[in-house]
């Protein structure tokens, strides 16, 4: 699973360590317009220690219509990851693309927790 990073001060310096690659950092937008195929981290107070990290994983995009609107939409799950890395919990919410196994989440949030250091 791809992993892309919402673009924040903990993210620009993950960038300049080259512990993640710069293409990987995206502009900050809305939660529906992350990238398909790929989790993102969004952090809240990027600049404490332990900042609060939410991975939304999103899936295959789908084109769907609304009346006479079309619109892409994809299954999401966002996994929460505790604000205390030692006891090392985490809570889902939402749906998980077919594509995906939760071992595919937990190698994804292990990485995410490798890259940051926690």
């Amino acid at each position: 699973m791809k992993i892309k990073w919402e673009k924040n001060s903990r993210s620009k310096g993950l960038a300049d360590e080259g512990k993640i690659k710069s293409e990987d950092v995206i502009e900050k937008t809305t939660t529906d317009n992350f990238p398909a195929e790929c989790a993102t981290v969004r952090m809240g107070r990027p600049k404490d220690k332990t900042p609060s990290v939410t991975l939304h994983i999103r899936g295959k995009s789908v084109k769907r219509r609304y009346g006479n609107v079309a619109y892409e939409c994809a299954n999401t799950c966002r996994v929460k990851l505790s604000n205390d890395w030692k006891t090392g919990t985490m809570n889902s919410n939402g749906d998980l693309d077919e594509d995906y196994t939760w071992q595919d989440v937990h190698d994804a949030v292990e990485k995410v927790k490798e890259v940051m250091s926690l």
